[in-house]
C-alpha cells in the first residue's frame, strides 16, 4: 500500500483498521509534513529538491514599508454618542513585551494615546480633544496635535491600492524581461495574478454588462507604461500600444453565491472563450497565436467550483 500525503488520511483508528483490512506486504507513506514517524527512510528536503530540478523555480519579490510603526497610525473605526461619556474606536500601534502590533481600542476625551499604545514616544500629544458625531462629519481631533482623523480615515497609514499597483507593475517589469530571453527561443511567457476580489478586476453594472474593476486599470496604465521603455522596443514593433493593452490581459472566475455572472461561468459566450482558453486549450494559450499573456484569478486555476477565497500574489510560468 502506497500512501500519499498519510498526515491527511491516515490519522485516525478507523483510517489505520481499514488500512490494515487490505494486508498489505508494507505500506509506503510519502510527505514532508508527517505526523507520525515510521521507520524513515528517505529524505528529500526542498534543497535537495530543487538542486535534483524536481520542482518550480520560485523568486520572490518582496514589498517592505520600512519604519511604518515608527510612524504615529491613528485610524477613526467609529463614533458613538448614545450614552455618555461621548467615545470612540480607534487603530493604533500598540506595544507590549517588545513587539508592536496593530489594535483597536475604546477611547473618550481626554484619553492619552501615549498611554494607551504602552508608552510609544510617537504618540506623544495625541490626546483625545473632540469627537464629533454628526453623521457624515464624524471625526476626533486631539489638544496638541493640528491632525484631525475623519471616520473610515486615517493618518501615517499605507495605502494599500498604491502596494496592489507596486505589485502589478513588478509582475509587469518580470514578465517583460523574461519576454526578452525567452521568446526569441519561442518560449511564451504567461503571468497569473491571484486577487483578493473578483471585482476589483471586473464587476457587472445593473444591466450584466462587465466594467473593468481597479486592477485591471491599474494594470492595463502601468502595462502601457513599461512598454514604451526603449528596452523592450523589439517586443512591440508595429504594435497600438492602447488595443495591446486591453488585449494581453483576462480573468477567469467561479459564480458568486447569489449566481451572479463574476465573469467565466461558462454562461454567456464570452465567459465560454475564456474558460476554454485558459482550462481546456492549453496548447492555443501557450502559443503566439493567442495575445493573452496574463491571467486574473480569484484562485489557483482548476475545475470549474463554486467559490474561492485567496489573496493577490502573482506568479510566472
Amino acid at each position: 500500500v502506497i500512501i500519499d500525503e498519510p498526515q491527511s488520511v491516515d490519522t485516525t483508528p478507523k483510517s489505520k483498521e481499514a488500512i490494515e483490512s487490505l494486508n498489505p506486504l508494507c505500506t509506503i507513506r510519502y510527505s514532508a509534513t508527517h505526523r507520525e514517524k515510521l521507520h524513515m527512510v528517505y529524505k528529500l528536503d526542498p534543497v535537495d529538491a530543487y538542486n535534483k530540478q524536481l520542482v518550480k523555480q520560485i523568486e520572490v519579490a518582496e514589498f517592505k514599508v520600512e519604519d511604518s510603526s515608527n510612524n504615529a497610525y491613528i485610524k477613526l473605526v467609529s463614533v458613538d454618542n448614545k450614552k455618555s461619556p461621548i467615545s470612540a474606536k480607534v487603530e493604533i500601534d500598540v506595544a507590549k513585551n517588545g513587539t508592536v502590533s496593530r489594535k483597536s481600542i475604546a477611547v473618550k476625551q481626554g484619553d492619552d494615546l501615549f498611554e494607551r499604545s504602552g508608552g510609544r514616544d510617537i504618540y506623544s500629544g495625541y490626546i483625545i480633544n473632540d469627537i464629533y458625531c454628526e453623521p457624515g462629519s464624524e471625526y476626533i481631533d486631539f489638544t496638541s496635535k493640528p491632525e484631525i482623523v475623519e471616520l473610515g480615515k486615517s493618518i501615517s497609514s499605507v495605502d494599500e491600492d498604491e502596494v496592489k499597483r507596486l505589485q502589478i507593475r513588478k509582475t509587469i517589469e518580470e514578465h517583460l524581461e523574461k519576454e526578452l530571453r525567452l521568446t526569441q527561443r519561442g518560449i511564451k511567457v504567461l503571468s497569473l495574478f491571484f486577487i483578493d476580489k473578483v471585482a476589483n478586476y471586473r464587476w457587472y453594472d445593473d444591466e450584466g454588462n462587465a466594467q473593468k474593476g481597479k486592477y485591471a486599470l491599474i494594470f492595463e496604465e502601468e502595462y502601457r507604461n513599461l512598454i514604451k521603455k526603449p528596452k523592450y522596443k523589439t517586443l512591440f514593433e508595429d504594435v497600438d500600444i492602447d488595443t495591446i493593452a486591453h488585449e494581453v490581459h483576462n480573468g477567469y472566475f467561479s459564480i458568486d453565491k447569489k449566481g451572479k455572472i463574476q465573469d467565466t461561468s461558462g454562461k454567456t459566450q464570452d465567459d465560454e472563450d475564456t474558460y476554454n482558453l485558459i482550462m481546456r486549450e492549453k496548447e492555443k494559450l501557450l502559443s503566439f497565436d493567442s495575445k493573452l499573456k496574463f491571467i486574473f484569478s480569484h484562485s489557483a486555476l482548476r475545475e470549474r467550483s463554486e467559490e474561492h477565497t485567496s489573496e493577490l500574489q502573482s506568479r510566472q510560468s
